[in-house]
């Protein structure tokens, strides 16, 4: 069975994860994490993370697999449609990363081994909104916590 991982960067006081189908931030290592972390996995998305943030362009040296409602195909490589997320569940990889939007973060949680978290500190204007993590953490453990300028790495297991 494949582990269920939540990545995801949150404004830590409004939860701010998104603004105009970009990140209200600019913040490398966050970036150079979510690489390292995802490389050779699956990606799990929704579509308008997938058309608005990605702008249809797959990340390399992943499977990109997007979760639509629409009969939605592709003949792009390393690029899948389906049409829910425990469709995009039923993968066999070793490691699927959850990375939003808001909607596949909500529907994801319940089923989430690990949470690979940024929080960044302060508030940031935005129109996409992630709160309900704070909500299920109790159902985690804190296992790591590493304070950056600005922002912190937390990893949370089940």
């Amino acid at each position: 069975m494949s582990e269920i991982i939540l990545i995801a960067a949150i404004a830590q006081t409004n939860g701010v994860i998104g603004d105009r189908g970009k990140l209200p931030w600019s913040i490398p290592e966050d970036l150079k994490r979510f690489r390292q972390l995802t490389l050779n996995h699956t990606v799990i998305m929704g579509r308008k993370t997938w058309e608005f943030d990605l702008q249809k362009r797959p990340l390399n040296q992943r499977t990109n697999v997007i979760v639509s409602s629409q009969s939605l195909t592709s003949n792009l490589p390393n690029v899948e449609f389906v049409r829910s997320l425990s469709e995009a569940f039923d993968r066999s990889d070793e490691k699927l990363f959850v990375m939003g939007g808001a909607s596949i973060y909500r529907q994801a949680l319940e089923f989430v081994d690990r949470m690979e978290l940024t929080i960044v500190e302060g508030d940031y204007n935005g129109d996409v909104y992630f709160l309900e993590w704070r909500d299920r953490l109790d159902e985690f453990q804190l296992v790591r916590s590493e304070q950056r300028n600005g922002y912190r790495f937390e990893t949370y297991c089940r």
